[in-house]
């Protein structure tokens, strides 16, 4: 299995286990019975599955606004670190959960999977080779597509049964946790921008000279360190303030 594949291909499973896993603990710890669970992992499978065949025709454009493009991790990270402030802020205003809050909950995890299906979808469309062992398989972005839907169910349900179990070791509550998840992805699509585009142009092309950054992402990184530190006196000032 090529070095592609195997970046991207765990890429995808990261987004499954998020996702899946996510979206389970959810549904039991708010006492929806399995067919409801279902039903809303169907829908996000499938509204998943049918995004990535439709963008499917356009994987080059796409390619060039996501995998290829520093701006789009930054603004993953950006979305990605609103979200966990808002889910804790909310959290620690209200302490309870209520509907605005599970919603909030569900949501947490959709735009950063989303984000990682349609750029690992696009960097192997239109297929790519699976070699494992013995076995080689050609996979279009159709059975990519399905393989994501079915994976994602199937980890749903077995996060949705096993959820008891997974309880007895949680420490505090979930918007915490999905918060400094979030917060953390963020940081995650910051070094995805700095490593990825530059990672694909060398492996297009192997004479390109490897770069840690060029002027412009350093600038944006150092505009992205400045609203962290200022958000964070922020918060310092108010927890103080509050006492």
């Amino acid at each position: 299995m090529n070095l592609l594949v195997s970046l991207f291909g765990t890429i995808i499973l990261i987004a499954v286990l998020l996702l899946g896993i996510g979206t389970g603990l959810l549904s039991k710890f708010f006492k929806y019975d399995l067919r409801k669970h279902l039903m809303i992992s169907a829908v996000i499978s499938v509204i998943i599955a049918l995004i990535i065949i439709a963008l499917s025709p356009f994987y080059e454009t796409v390619i060039s606004l996501t995998v290829n493009n520093f701006y789009f991790y930054m603004i993953m990270a950006f979305i990605s670190l609103a979200l966990g402030i808002l889910t804790i802020c909310y959290w620690e205003r209200e302490k309870q959960y209520d509907d605005m809050l599970k919603r909030l909950l569900y949501l947490d995890f959709i735009p950063v999977s989303y984000a990682l299906f349609i750029l690992s979808s696009a960097a192997l469309s239109p297929s790519f080779v699976f070699n494992s062992a013995n076995v080689s398989l050609t996979i279009t972005t159709i059975h990519l597509a399905i393989i994501i839907a079915v994976l994602l169910i199937l980890f749903s349900i077995i996060s949705y049964v096993f959820s008891d179990f997974i309880e007895d070791y949680r420490m505090t509550h979930y918007p915490i946790i999905y918060g400094n998840m979030m917060i953390i992805f963020a940081f995650v699509f910051v070094v995805f921008g700095f490593l990825i585009p530059t990672i694909g142009k060398v492996l297009e092309n192997p004479s390109t000279q490897l770069t840690l950054m060029p002027f412009q992402s350093g600038l944006v990184l150092i505009i992205i360190l400045g609203l962290l530190f200022g958000l964070g006196a922020l918060f310092k000032k108010r927890n103080n303030r509050l006492r």
